[in-house]
């Protein structure tokens, strides 16, 4: 019977709707989530989407121009990690712990 297979299609589409509608929701979700991190007198901020918001520099850290650059890529790096980190388990919780392509 060749029509027996099209109820599974049907309801296989509309999981497939419903996480589109998760996905776009945790997409709009990252947009809000901050990240932060500190290294020396440098600090960042960067969001879910990897848009770094802040970034604030400690009077201290202008007098030594190797030190200031170091702690500024350490921060941002950091931050960068833990944005990648939130949205990983942002997804992870979307899939159910499923390792799906392109998510």
């Amino acid at each position: 019977m060749i029509f027996g297979n099209m109820g599974d299609m049907g309801k296989m589409m509309q999981m497939a709707r419903e996480m589109q509608g998760k996905l776009k929701q945790v997409k709009n979700e990252l947009k809000n989530d901050m990240f932060e991190s500190k290294s020396g007198g440098v600090r960042v901020v960067i969001n879910g989407e990897m848009e770094v918001k802040e970034l604030t520099i400690d009077q201290s850290e202008l007098a030594s121009h190797p030190t200031l650059e170091k702690n500024v890529k350490d921060a941002v790096s950091s931050a960068l990690k833990n944005a990648k980190d939130g949205a990983a388990r942002k997804m992870k919780g979307l899939t159910g712990g499923m390792n799906l392509p392109g998510m």
